[in-house]
Order: structure tokens, then C-alpha cells, then sequence
């Protein structure tokens, strides 16, 4: 694995009209879903049947929540630094690999927490170099940027290959990437252990994470890269695309087609601990199964809040837009990353208060300097709370857009 290596949460922001959540619905509802239930059962199994053909495609394609590849860097040298102060200038080549590992990170669902995680083990164990050894003549054979000799350790996270994979796989850049976020669609199956196998690894600090997957003889060497392993993903992470959600003009769908809008915006009758009675947002969820879909940018922006709830991106017209109960550890941006419309920024969560999986979707326009979102009506014109100005109906915002996000087509069931 390796030796030495060759060389929060925030709170919740209660200013930002934070308020109602959701659940599921009533009883009756429950009631109606335990029928449709019943009579789903024997269709559900043929469709999960089928979409384990589809997984079992991807897995072999290099699956993920979306594809995403390294396009052209916008610099060919970057200069980085420790937590102590001391400085490295990163090459074309470091920077590829960190454009690789990014890609990789991105293409499995990996949390911006993840993909930190990883940039500092490759800076600890190889300076972003790919690493060949001297003890395994077969690595010689591959493309390398230099040679090591620490026991079998190979590649960029200096992965041994008495453990890790054959010479030719831990010699692929790809593959020593996803080897290292493991995971359900892990080459490995969880031994050895990746960063995703190892329970509770979003709640441990970011060198201790590292060092649970490499089990390095030097546990604290991580720690120490963490500002220059968000500068390089500050840098790099721009030149990486991914397969997008469906866009329409200037606009995307927050989720894939099929979804059900579970409550609206406005006056409501509701019953989780915490969550308001007057909705100043949309719910969506897909029924059944809908921990975990992809959740996407509707417009272009900057993160500007990443909470233990809040996700909110700042649109350049001044507006911003909130997507709300995501894990932290599911979000694919942070603050301060660009979003483009229709990239993957999470998945749907359940952070309470809630009722169940579910985005809440909201649109606040203050600051704005779109003459038509200013024109909307804020919520307190229509009967909220005063704390709710600024939010507009997320319906109304949308079709500015070009986007209908609950038509009447059978696309959309509002419950």
C-alpha cells in the first residue's frame, strides 16, 4: 500500500428563510401507496432485473451517477502549498493526473470532501506522478513519469500489487483512481478497502480518511497538503465535463423525467416536526425509490452556501437558487466551484426536517438584476411570513425559462 510516499459542518443559516420541509403525505396516501404497492410488486421485479442488466453495462463502461471526462487545462503550471507554508509547482503532467482523478472522483457521485481526500494521498504518495518500480521490472513496461522501489507500490497512490490489482490494471490511471474511492462499483468488492467502503469516512477528518485507506506507516503525512489539494481541484476542476441533465434553452430539469411534484408552493397542511406551513419552494421526488437520484443544476451559477441543508447557487443576474436535504457527503460542488446548467451538483436526500427523500426546490430573486424575475411576486404578497421576501414561486420563475417543471402531460403527477 504504502510507506512514507514519495515525498464542519456549517450551521444551517437561519436568515436564509430556511422553513418548511416536507413529508410524504397523509395517511390516505400511505394507504393508496400500500395498494399500488401490492400490484407493483411482480413489475418492480422485472424492472429491477432489467436495471441490473443496465448496471452490470455500466459497471463495465465505467458506470457511475454520470460520465464525465478531462477536457483541455487552462494552465500547465500550478503553484501549491502545505499547511507549513512550503511551496511546489505543479507540472502539465501532475496536473493531467489531477484532472484524471477528478474525472474519475466525478463520474462515481464522489462528494467535493471525496475528491479532496484523494488529491492529498496522490500529493502525499507521489507528487501526482505516476510511479513505476524498480522491484516490479513488469511496470517498467507501462507509460510512467518516474520509478520508485517502496516494496510492490505502484502508480500515483503508490498501490501495491499484492493487493490492489495486477501490474497492467494499477498501471491504468483510470483504474488506480476508481481502486482507490472503491465503493459498490469497486474493482476490489471492498478488499482492499476504498475511500467509500470505509464506514463513516465523511464524518473523519480529511488526513485521517486518507490514512484509512492507505494505512500508511506516516499517518499524519496527509494533513498537511489539504490547501494545496483545493487549489489544484480549484483549478483543474473546470476542465472536467460530465454527461448533464435534460437542458432546455438557457435552462435543466432539477431531476430526470418522471418525477412527482409531492407539494407545492404556498399554504399547506403539514405535520413534520420543523417544516413550515407556508411553503416557499417545490418538492419533487421519483416514486418509489427516491434516495439517491441525481440532482441537477437548473441554471448556471457559483456556489455560494453548502450547508448541512442548504445547497445554493448564485445565478450572474443576482438571483439565487437553493436545493435543499442533500448530504453533505453526496454533493458533487462546494462553495466557490462554478455550475453550469444541467451538471450534477448531488443526489436527493433526506435531510431533516423531512418527511422522506424529496428536493426542495427555491428560488429567493433579491439582488437581482433580471428585470423579469424581479417582477414576480414575493411570497409575502401572497400571505407568507415576512421572513419569506424574496422567495418566488419556483413554477412561475421556471417558465421565464422555457421550462414547465410539472406539465400536464403525464410526465409529472402532483400529489
Amino acid at each position: 500500500m504504502s510507506a512514507s510516499g514519495v515525498l464542519e459542518r456549517s450551521a444551517d443559516v437561519a436568515g436564509a428563510a430556511s422553513g418548511g420541509e416536507d413529508g410524504d403525505g397523509g395517511g390516505s396516501r400511505k394507504v393508496i401507496l400500500w395498494v399500488i404497492a401490492l400490484v407493483m410488486v411482480p413489475i418492480v421485479l422485472f424492472a429491477g432485473y432489467t436495471m441490473f442488466l443496465m448496471m452490470a453495462i455500466a459497471g463495465a463502461s465505467g458506470g457511475g451517477s454520470s460520465q464525465c471526462t478531462a477536457g483541455s487545462l487552462t494552465t500547465d503550471e500550478l503553484e501549491v502549498q502545505t499547511t507549513g507554508g512550503a511551496t511546489r509547482t505543479l507540472g502539465s503532467t501532475e496536473l493531467g493526473h489531477a484532472a484524471t482523478i477528478l474525472s474519475v472522483a466525478r463520474s462515481l457521485g464522489v462528494s467535493a470532501r471525496g475528491q479532496q481526500i484523494a488529491m492529498m494521498t496522490a500529493l502525499q504518495e507521489s507528487g501526482l506522478k505516476m510511479y513505476a518500480n524498480s522491484s516490479v521490472p513488469a511496470s517498467l513496461d507501462y507509460p510512467h513519469d518516474a520509478v520508485g522501489s517502496d516494496h510492490d507500490s505502484v502508480n500515483y497512490f503508490q498501490q501495491r500489487v499484492s493487493g490492489w490489482g495486477t501490474v497492467e490494471e494499477l498501471m491504468d490511471p483510470v483504474y488506480a483512481a476508481k481502486a482507490f474511492f472503491g465503493g459498490e462499483d469497486g474493482p476490489n468488492g471492498g478488499s482492499p478497502r476504498g475511500l467509500l467502503d470505509i464506514p463513516g469516512w465523511e464524518d473523519m477528518g480529511l488526513g485521517e480518511a486518507a490514512q484509512t485507506v492507505q494505512v500508511s506507516a506516516f499517518p499524519s503525512a496527509y494533513d498537511k497538503w489539504e490547501p494545496a489539494a483545493q487549489q489544484i481541484i480549484t483549478a483543474v476542476g473546470g476542465s472536467i465535463s460530465c454527461d448533464s441533465g435534460t437542458v432546455v434553452g438557457q435552462a435543466a430539469f432539477p431531476l430526470s423525467p418522471g418525477y412527482q411534484m409531492t407539494s407545492g408552493y404556498g399554504p399547506r397542511d403539514i405535520s413534520v416536526p420543523g417544516a413550515s406551513s407556508w411553503h416557499v419552494a417545490i418538492d419533487l421526488q421519483h416514486w418509489p425509490g427516491p434516495c439517491g437520484d441525481p440532482v441537477y443544476a437548473v441554471l448556471p451559477g457559483t456556489v455560494t452556501l453548502s450547508s448541512s441543508l442548504w445547497l445554493s447557487i448564485k445565478h450572474p443576474d443576482g438571483f439565487v437558487v437553493s436545493y435543499l436535504h442533500m448530504y453533505k457527503s453526496e454533493r458533487l460542488v462546494d462553495v466557490g466551484d462554478t455550475v453550469a446548467a444541467g451538471q450534477q451538483i448531488g443526489a436527493v436526500g433526506n435531510v431533516p426536517p423531512s418527511g422522506g427523500c424529496h428536493l426542495d426546490l427555491r428560488i429567493n430573486k433579491n439582488g437581482t438584476t433580471n428585470a423579469a424575475v424581479a417582477a414576480l411576486r414575493e411570497a409575502p404578497a401572497l400571505g407568507a411570513p415576512a421572513q419569506y421576501a424574496g422567495f418566488v414561486d419556483p413554477e412561475e420563475f421556471l417558465r421565464l425559462y422555457g421550462i414547465e417543471i410539472c406539465p400536464t402531460d403525464g410526465t409529472c403527477r402532483r400529489l
